[in-house]
C-alpha cells in the first residue's frame, strides 16, 4: 500500500472518530442539562401548573397536527388524565430543552 492510499485511508478513520465523539459529547451536554432541570426544586403538586394541549400550541406557535405529530416522535410526552393531555411546566421546559438540542424545535 503506498503512502497516499494509507494517508487517505487514516484520514477518513479520524473523521469518523470525530463525529462519533461529536455525537457522545452532544449526549453528554443533553444529559447535564436534564441533570439542572431535575434538580430544580419542585413545588407541591398542589402548586403545580397543569399546561392542556391547546395552551401548549398556543405557547409554542404550532398547529394541531404538528402537535400531534410531536407527539407521535417522542417530542412531547404528555400525561392523560380524564382523557385530556397535561403537562407539568418543567416537564414541557426539558422537552423543548432536549428538542432544541436535537435541532427538532
Amino acid at each position: 500500500m503506498n503512502l497516499s492510499v494509507f494517508l487517505h485511508t487514516l484520514i477518513d478513520r479520524i473523521e469518523k472518530l470525530t463525529e462519533i465523539l461529536v455525537a457522545i459529547y452532544r449526549l453528554l451536554i443533553t444529559l447535564i442539562l436534564i441533570l439542572k432541570v431535575k434538580k430544580v426544586e419542585k413545588k407541591p403538586l398542589r402548586e403545580r401548573k397543569l399546561w392542556t394541549h391547546t395552551e401548549v400550541t398556543d405557547y409554542l406557535g404550532i398547529s394541531i397536527s404538528t402537535y400531534k405529530r410531536r407527539v407521535r416522535e417522542g417530542v412531547l410526552n404528555p400525561m392523560t388524565l380524564t382523557g385530556d393531555d397535561r403537562y407539568f411546566e418543567e416537564d414541557l421546559t426539558e422537552a423543548l430543552e432536549r428538542s432544541r438540542l436535537k435541532g427538532k424545535i
